[in-house]
């Protein structure tokens, strides 16, 4: 649970990053890092989190549903954000509503979830939890990573690699580099493929 809190504080420095920016590139550099890992942070849930909730929670099926359906209307929001420019007005607000979305998730794990299961696992159970989370987290395809402006996969020019863990290929800054705005599938949907592997 601590690897997933330091997902929160990640996300939210981004966020902050944001706020501070007025340079129309940057902040979208900056959406598109805070898409990247939001992504990450849901896949890693999705596998490991959720299905300990359900098992351990006595309302965990509603509880892990709830939280699912805010990460879903954050990567709806995401993808909203992927079709417009920076520069466009409605892209402060969605990133806006993005923020109300992720720091709803957030309060509900931080508040109820991880002090719920810190209560209800063993430290045994804790600590698979977390390597789990932690290894979900740290895998990285060793194919390209779908650039800004990629309708599918592929790195064309405009997706950067990144080290991690010692591969590269990962998302980077330079992802989003040079491109206001995406020409084929939400950059989320593309990033969901990428760390899925090869259908």
């Amino acid at each position: 649970m601590d690897l997933l809190t330091a997902d929160h504080r990640e996300v939210q420095d981004l966020f902050e990053g944001y706020r501070a920016s007025a340079d129309p590139g940057q902040r979208r550099l900056l959406v598109d890092r805070i898409t990247v890992e939001l992504v990450r942070h849901s896949v890693a849930e999705e596998q490991y989190l959720y299905p300990t909730v359900r098992k351990a929670l006595p309302n965990g099926d509603e509880v892990a549903e709830r939280e699912i359906e805010e990460l879903l209307e954050a990567e709806r929001i995401l993808g909203d954000l992927d079709r417009l420019d920076p520069a466009d007005r409605r892209f402060d607000s969605l990133v806006r509503d993005l923020f109300d979305v992720v720091s709803m998730h957030i309060r509900g794990e931080e508040d109820v979830i991880f002090p719920e299961l810190r209560e209800r696992l063993t430290a045994e159970e804790r600590l698979a939890l977390g390597l789990r989370v932690g290894e979900a987290k740290t895998a990285t395809p060793t194919r390209p990573y779908p650039g800004r402006g990629q309708g599918g996969g592929g790195q064309g020019g405009t997706g950067g690699g990144e080290e991690r863990g010692g591969e590269t290929g990962g998302p980077s800054g330079e992802a989003a580099s040079g491109a206001g705005v995406s020409t084929g599938r939400p950059l989320a949907e593309r990033v969901r493929d990428w760390l899925a592997g090869p259908s």
